[in-house]
């Protein structure tokens, strides 16, 4: 009898520690660390680095505009208590800087484009917005970059998951470049005198540069921007001169400028992504499938 007894409560002793460390266990995958991301690209080249390791929270999220997003009190205090912020720089978040100030720990935050050869707003009309381009992971070879960037601040924060970050990095790396590949090969087809492509804003200076491409932009670094009557004339001259037959916008809504502009020069519309306001289902490709898109629509484009 006193066997029995004491094979039950031993029974149920084990029982207990399961059930704890079914708990602790619970406790410990809530207790991830958090990792806020500005907006989607961003978003999206931590999460294939971190998968399920951290947990991934995006600032800014759909149809706002990052050029020129305001951080509420309230969201600050919360993204304040993150393990790490990942942003793009280069100027393209106005909020990071009062941020970083009300954080007062420079080791939480992460810069993208630090390290990154940074372009002046100049385009092939001669348009010069005069200011940093902060598009820079327009360029699937910047996003390498940013992506190691990544890998390498996780690791550090978490060294017992080096191996897995770096096993991500190197199966993300060959399937970015793979892609830059593909852009290079599909570009190279096209004559350098119909390399040029217009654009509603000037986002896609570095995808330019890395392919050799001429970008005309409608208006300046952010979509809200407005050009004068005499940029206007310069670009329309420009399209007309050069043969042009489409006019990029970014994502649902074409900016009624480069409505006017297409209508004026008999060019059509479509889209390239800059990724900064997407809907769910544009969202949903991912960073490589949005990319995908731009290059088979720049293809189109100069084919006419």
């Amino acid at each position: 009898m006193a066997a029995a007894l004491a094979a039950m409560v031993f029974a149920f002793s084990l029982s207990g520690c399961a059930k704890a460390a079914t708990s602790e266990g619970g406790q410990a995958s809530a207790a991830k660390p958090v990792v806020y991301t500005t907006f989607f690209p961003v978003t999206d080249l931590t999460s294939r680095i971190v998968g399920d390791k951290m947990e991934v929270r995006t600032i800014i999220k759909g149809n706002q505009e990052p050029h020129d997003f305001e951080l509420q009190t309230s969201d600050r205090a919360e993204i304040s208590k993150a393990d790490l912020i990942v942003y793009n720089g280069a100027g393209m978040e106005g909020f990071v800087a009062d941020l970083r100030d009300a954080v007062g720990d420079d080791s939480r935050f992460l810069d993208l484009s630090e390290g990154l050869t940074l372009l002046q707003s100049k385009d092939a009309a001669g348009t010069d917005h005069a200011t940093v381009n902060p598009h820079t992971w327009l360029s699937i070879k910047n996003a390498q970059a940013e992506l190691e960037s990544i890998c390498n601040k996780v690791s550090a924060m978490d060294p017992a998951n080096a191996a897995y970050y770096r096993a991500n990095l190197e199966s993300a790396r060959s399937e970015f470049k793979a892609l830059d590949e593909r852009f290079e090969r599909e570009l190279a087809s096209v004559p350098a005198d119909k390399r040029y492509f217009v654009t509603s804003h000037a986002a896609f200076n570095y995808l330019a540069d890395d392919y050799g491409l001429k970008q005309v932009a409608v208006t300046g670094i952010s979509p809200e921007d407005e050009p004068s009557a005499n940029q206007l004339a310069t670009i329309a001259d420009f399209v007309e001169q050069h043969g042009i037959g489409t006019i990029f916008f970014e994502g649902t809504a074409t900016p009624k400028v480069a409505e006017t502009l297409a209508r004026t020069t008999g060019a059509k519309t479509s889209t390239l992504y800059t990724m900064e306001r997407l809907t769910e289902d544009e969202a949903a490709l991912g960073y490589l499938g949005l990319m995908e898109r731009n290059l088979a629509n720049l293809m189109e484009s100069f084919g006419e």
